[in-house]
């Protein structure tokens, strides 16, 4: 009687040995693997040091989105209309402070000092003399000598506060005073830039200074107190990166996570002991070490049982296989067992026969193809060369244009400040000086009206040299740029703007962040003057090799197949040069348009990180 599992020979099928064999190895591997994933929560104590650097690094984000939120507060109040600190007109400045205090997130207090560090305005009334004496004012006398935008760190000792300070320049550019935010770390609205964080039982995170005291904390009997590991902390972040201490392993040290803020002197420190964040993977790693080398032995042995059941007839089709791939078709396949491979052997050997006779057909084919491919790449190539000349010409021409309207802007920026400005500066000290030598009520009415008119135009030509070159741009970069501006052209329309940041900001190089502003400008200069619009969204989204920016409105929209179609011929030339800027970036843009259904322009273009820059 015929046993199961064999065939007529008596010997059992190749099927029947590679799947007892090959079977129970695999049962034994999946097995192993069940059970060596298990080595793999080894693991976990990477990504749970990764999601204390990625906890380290948001909470570092939220805080310099508050720092760079105030800083732009203080930013406005250097071009606040009218702002002098040489003149007698001190309502202008209290007007400025009390609007930026009455927007921040975290100032105690907004004042502004002129250059020899004098008090000239403060808001609230209440808050004391602003600054005094002693460190306060050699963080200001280090603001104005630098001439950046500057945070200090605690300022004071215990008890201390912290400063915020941007400077305001004159005419020429040179300093003439600080716009200044003063911080209590021990205030309400400071604790919550950094939002309770507890991690068991003895994790909590911390807003450290360079000098290791902790100015916020999850724990707020920390704040004021020195961190013991600042001075490490402040060393692993020496290259920029996020950083993360841990002990020796051993289960009684403490695992610190730390990332500095790019905003200020700060960084955010993630803590909590060793022997309770990793207690998983400490006490399953000893279990798991004998069972996962008893298993994977057990797996080695049943594969190579696989192997040596299937190798010899395996051998017999590799060397035929070897010999059809080296072209000889003449020598035939000897004759195997009865089997599956047997039966494999007998199909491989029809197949060759039927190959050889193919191949000649095919070989003469293949001659008439090849002959045919070559000539019409040729052509292609050809056509290819011209079509690669003609872009790169108007490429060129392209960025020819483009920088010479960039140099232009700069010049009549340049021009209109140093020029016309000074003229109408020195015409409405003039018209101001000839009120006082008319006693007719008629000629003191007209000269004051020429004065009003004259200070309305040139609050209209500042605004015109801001509109061709902001000094926002090239001193907080261009998100700050993108946000200042769509504010001061479509709040005053009555559209709400909603602005929408997603990874971690920075720089890049001018021309990239000066190309990607005029995008921008286009688009909002668009929704001002057709849209109708009653809200606009802007997107950021910051990525490590790319940047994409989307700005939408729920306007009025238009058909995007009118555009060039009717109208004015230049009609559609901003949504052309929209594309030209993005296209000169490497980079892609898509506008989605519809009567009635709004405008909405995404533009993505790619970034290398050695062009980025904090």
């Amino acid at each position: 009687m015929k046993s199961v599992g064999t065939n007529p020979s008596g010997r059992r099928s190749i099927q029947t040995r590679v799947v007892l064999l090959v079977g129970l190895g695999m049962l034994a591997s999946l097995t192993v693997l069940g059970s060596v994933s298990a080595l793999y929560l080894e693991s976990l104590q990477g990504q749970l040091l990764a999601e204390r650097q990625l906890l380290a690094r948001t909470l570092a984000d939220h805080a310099d989105y508050v720092v760079k939120t105030d800083l732009e507060l203080l930013q406005r109040v250097s071009s606040a209309p009218r702002l002098d600190l040489t003149d007698n007109d001190p309502e202008p400045e209290r007007l400025a402070v009390k609007d930026a205090y009455l927007r921040s997130r975290v100032f105690e207090s907004v004042f502004l000092v002129n250059r020899q560090g004098r008090l000239v305005a403060q808001e609230p009334l209440s808050a004391g003399s602003i600054p005094p004496p002693g460190n306060q004012a050699a963080a200001i006398d280090e603001a104005i000598r630098t001439g950046k935008p500057t945070v200090s760190g605690l300022v004071g000792g215990r008890g201390g506060h912290l400063y915020e300070f941007v400077p305001l320049r004159d005419w020429q550019g040179a300093v003439a005073g600080l716009a200044g935010g003063e911080i209590d770390p021990a205030s309400p609205r400071f604790a919550d830039i950094l939002s309770p964080v507890r991690l068991g039982e003895t994790g909590a995170a911390d807003l450290i200074d360079r000098h290791g005291a902790v100015l916020a904390s999850g724990d707020s009997a920390r704040v004021y107190q020195t961190d013991g590991k600042a001075a490490a902390i402040w060393t692993a972040l020496a290259s920029g990166q996020p950083a993360i201490l841990t002990a020796n392993g051993s289960g009684n040290g403490e695992i610190v996570a730390a990332a500095a803020l790019k905003s200020a002197p700060w960084a955010i420190s993630v803590r909590q002991r060793e022997q309770e964040a990793f207690a998983q993977v400490i006490a399953l790693r000893g279990r798991l070490l004998w069972l996962g080398a008893g298993l994977l032995a057990l797996a080695l042995v049943f594969a190579w049982g696989a192997a040596r059941s299937v190798r010899k007839p395996i051998v017999v089709l590799t060397g035929a296989a070897e010999r059809i791939a080296g072209g000889d078709l003449a020598r035939p396949i000897p004759p195997l067992a009865d089997d599956e491979v047997g039966r494999l052997g007998r199909a491989f050997e029809d197949m060759r026969v039927a190959l050889k006779t193919s191949l000649d057909s095919v070989a003469r084919a293949n001659e008439e193809l090849e002959r045919r491919v070559e000539e019409r790449t040729r052509q292609l190539e050809e056509a290819y060369r011209q079509l690669r000349k003609r872009d790169e010409s108007r490429g060129q021409l392209l960025r020819k244009v483009i920088s010479a309207q960039e140099d232009e802007r700069k010049r009549i920026a340049r021009e209109l400040h140093d020029e016309t400005s000074q003229t109408l500066s020195a015409l409405a000290m003039g018209l101001e000086t000839a009120l006082a030598s008319f006693p007719s009520d008629t000629s003191r009415q007209r000269l004051a009206e020429a004065k009003a008119l004259t200070v309305r135009t040139l609050e209209e030509l500042h605004r015109v040299i801001f509109d061709l070159r902001p000094s926002v741009l090239d001193d907080l970069g261009l998100l700050s740029a993108i946000r200042w501006y769509a504010e001061r052209n479509l709040e005053p329309l009555g559209i709400a703007v909603h602005f929408e940041l997603s990874g971690a900001e920075r720089r890049f190089p001018p021309e990239i962040e000066t190309a990607l502003f005029r995008v921008v400008q286009e688009a909002i200069t668009n929704i001002a003057r057709h849209s109708g619009a009653d809200t606009a969204l802007i997107q950021v989204a910051l990525k490590d090799d790319s940047l994409s920016i989307e700005v939408e409105d729920d306007g009025n929209g238009f058909d995007p197949a009118t555009i060039g179609l009717s109208g004015p011929p230049e009609r559609g030339l901003g949504l052309l040069g929209i594309r030209e800027r993005v296209e000169l970036l490497g980079g892609q843009v898509v506008i989605d348009a519809a009567p009635d259904q709004g405008v909405r322009i995404a533009l993505t273009v790619p970034i290398p990180p050695e062009l980025s820059y904090a």
